[in-house]
């Protein structure tokens, strides 16, 4: 790709709906808890060692186990330290010119930091829309649902979302973990409440499992989007229930690669979604783990022959009609053309 076709992708105002702070703690600033925790000055070296993967894992659990939570639980002690993560995590996403973010947390690893876990996410979206207005990129906050986790705990969480959700501390729930070991079935009833209370959800199917987990995430789990879901394209019928329903899949390449899902760039199936009109959207999932920002997955795409800036351009104006926040009338232009879709000078 020419050097020109790279700087306009970096340049081209961008949206990512699929992001976890997990993934997106980056070397610096686990170096700077790390600092504040032991009074120990390390080289940055070291964290990158700890945060960036210098290999695809070949697994969806050996990849979990690569994301930063570990040193989350260890090194944040303090709600200003949880705080300063999501601070820098949007700096880095303005860094790579994106103006819209829905970033992932999953609050079950963190409810013994504040005794009222109502409060912390409050405190957590402030934190968001003040680093939005700092930095200039709109950032929404999603609480993930752990597959893993007890359903005493995950109907804690959803019974909480009600009311973040109506105090427009958040903009919805996210269903992730590994669907082969904890199946659709097993959330089908939380799935329903979550749907009576109006909250959108997005739910991580079509990964780890078959065609079936995102067929029954769009009927069982009422997903507005689904995360991954590239094995859709292995069932003309799922294919078709996704354009009917038309849910957004946010695929994430590199991702897929580090978990063994494909083993090259040319067994994405990125040319047949296009081709057969599936709305999807290229997103980043754990740009620190997998060790990418948003342009160059787009740019690593677009070399592989699999993608065009005008397919991606494209992309960004369908998604403008799936994130769970409506962007402000500032962020598009008075032709109501998106700024994705302006020229890039």
């Amino acid at each position: 790709m020419p050097v020109d076709t790279h700087q306009q992708l970096h340049r081209l105002p961008k949206l990512d709906l699929h992001r976890h702070i997990e993934g997106s703690v980056s070397p610096s600033t686990l170096r700077e808890l790390y600092f504040k925790s032991t009074g120990k000055l390390l080289p940055l070296s070291y964290f990158k060692r700890l945060l960036i993967l210098d290999r695809h894992t070949g697994s969806l659990d050996e990849f979990l186990s690569r994301l930063a939570t570990p040193y989350l639980k260890k090194y944040v002690h303090t709600v200003e330290d949880l705080l300063f993560v999501f601070d820098q995590a949007v700096a880095d996403a303005a860094a790579d010119n994106l103006n819209y973010l829905e970033i992932r947390f999953a609050l079950s690893n963190f409810l013994g930091l504040d005794h009222q876990p109502e409060t912390l996410i409050g405190k957590i979206a402030a934190k968001l829309d003040q680093a939005s207005q700092e930095y200039g990129c709109l950032t929404k906050l999603i609480i993930t649902l752990k597959r893993d986790d007890s359903l005493e705990v995950s109907e804690f969480v959803v019974k909480l979302a009600r009311k973040l959700y109506q105090g427009k501390h958040i903009v919805g729930l996210d269903l992730a973990g590994n669907e082969h070991l904890f199946g659709n079935r097993l959330f089908v009833n939380l799935a329903g409440q979550i749907h009576t209370a109006g909250i959108p959800l997005v739910v991580h199917a079509g990964e780890a499992s078959g065609p079936e987990s995102v067929r029954s995430a769009i009927l069982d789990l009422h997903a507005h989007r689904v995360s991954h879901g590239v094995r859709a394209v292995e069932d003309s019928a799922t294919m078709a229930l996704i354009r009917e329903k038309n849910v957004l899949l946010e695929i994430c390449p590199t991702s897929n690669l580090d978990t063994g899902l494909y083993s090259s760039y040319d067994q994405l199936p990125i040319t047949t979604f296009i081709k057969q009109k599936v709305p999807f959207l290229i997103c980043t999932d754990d740009p620190v783990t997998s060790g990418i920002t948003l342009s160059s997955e787009v740019a690593s795409l677009i070399d592989h022959g699999l993608l065009t800036l005008e397919n991606y351009r494209r992309q960004l104006a369908t998604a403008l009609n799936h994130t769970f926040s409506p962007l402000p009338k500032s962020r598009l232009s008075t032709s109501r053309t998106p700024h994705f879709l302006e020229p890039v000078s």
